[in-house]
């Protein structure tokens, strides 16, 4: 009788600590669906008693810490994840969460000791090699970021997981040279084409550029050139200013003398906005045009609208256009309306007649490598060439860039 006694004793508790095991994993589940949803003080309400009552369950501890990280109390967080990622035979499940935990904390030194010390468990994890090649780039370690880069290349042949941390170091390349050639030819009636092309040297400092430029241009039998420079200033606030200004050799091709000023800014997170002005001296009119632009940014997208008016003619040109960025690749694809005779013919000379013209452009940027880019331009135009008369044009460019 004691022994069927002790039998069903036996089998009630462990039916109880089955029930308990399974109460564990159903607590997990719903603290799992509460964070999804966002909901971190009941998910933390859910699981702080299996913490309580399980300590030596590193899967309950593990996921309370990323909770608190995913709430933004890091620093319960590292409490909650350090005794068992930092011992000799760490969790790696731990070690991951507290490598996000300094990473999102901008504690890149110690996120990327960290991702050492899970890399030593799992090598050939491409997202804790990706962390950590961005930390070495948040720190300006970019040559030892290049080197992991192509060290990592070997788990699937490729490095396209760490795309974006190479355009970033790419960027950071203080110089840069491009040069241009633009062909400007008509029909019906035609005429002889325009040739203008240029080279250009840029040069970064750490909140401003300056660009130097030698243009040439010919029209029939005649060639002249202008010289100019672009500078920008950035500040704190994320706005910058542009300063141009520039001479000449002559008098009808390019402007005698030129310069222009336009600050850019944006108040608000999808908005940009610019105010600025340009003035032309030539030798037998002063042109000054007012502009500016308003830009709504939607994730890739940017839809932008710049009026320019001519102060001296009364004279209102519109461009609306849309762009497609690809920030990774460095790629974009640009799409341009344009209406009135400024601001395309204004770049070069004084014709200053009210005459209108319809345009429609389309130009594109390509990458090749890290730090070559291609750009082609088209633009279209329905001009009017005298009262009443229209013509085509067609406005071909070809933009090259080597960064360095």
């Amino acid at each position: 009788m004691k022994y069927i006694y002790n039998c069903i004793l036996l089998l009630f508790i462990s039916s109880i600590a089955i029930g308990q095991e399974i109460n564990v994993e159903e607590t997990l589940a719903n603290a799992r669906q509460e964070a999804e949803k966002g909901n971190y003080d009941k998910a933390l309400s859910l699981i702080e008693p299996l913490r309580t009552k399980y300590p030596e369950n590193e899967d309950v501890q593990t996921f309370a810490g990323r909770i608190y990280s995913w709430k933004k109390d890091y620093k319960t967080a590292v409490k909650v994840l350090s005794p068992i990622a930092d011992r000799n035979n760490p969790n790696p499940e731990a070690l991951q969460a507290l490598i996000n935990v300094y990473f999102w904390t901008e504690d890149y030194e110690k996120c990327i000791s960290y991702c050492d010390k899970y890399l030593a468990i799992d090598p050939k994890s491409v997202e804790v090699l990706k962390i950590k090649a961005t930390c070495l780039e948040k720190l300006n370690r970019d040559q030892e970021a290049l080197d992991l880069i192509e060290k990592s290349a070997y788990i699937d042949n490729s490095t396209q997981a760490f795309r974006g941390i190479r355009t970033l170091i790419g960027r950071k390349a203080k110089n840069a040279v491009s040069a241009s050639y633009l062909n400007i030819s008509t029909s019906d009636p035609g005429q002889p084409p325009f040739h203008y092309g240029y080279v250009e040297y840029s040069h970064k400092f750490s909140k401003s550029a300056i660009v130097g430029r030698a243009n040439i241009g010919n029209i029939g039998s005649e060639t002249q050139m202008m010289f100019e420079t672009d500078f920008y200033q950035t500040f704190s606030n994320k706005s910058y200013l542009y300063a141009n200004a520039g001479v000449s050799t002559g008098e009808t091709i390019f402007p005698v003398a030129k310069a222009g000023l336009e600050y850019y800014f944006a108040p608000q997170k999808k908005f940009d906005f610019s105010l600025g002005a340009r003035f032309m001296h030539f030798d037998a009119d002063d042109i000054t045009l007012l502009t500016g632009q308003v830009a709504y940014n939607a994730g890739i997208y940017s839809f932008a609208y710049r009026p320019y008016y001519d102060v001296s003619n009364e004279l209102f040109s519109h461009v609306l256009s849309v762009q497609r960025v690809n920030e990774e690749k460095e790629r974009l694809i640009r799409l341009e309306l344009q209406y009135g005779n400024v601001p395309y013919l204004y770049l070069y000379n004084s014709f200053t007649q009210p005459l209108k013209a319809y345009r429609a452009g389309i130009q594109y940027q390509h990458r090749f490598g890290d730090s070559f880019f291609v750009r082609p331009i088209f633009l279209y135009e329905y001009e009017e060439y005298t009262p009443g008369e229209y013509r085509n044009k067609f406005n071909v460019q070809l933009i090259v860039t080597k960064r360095f």
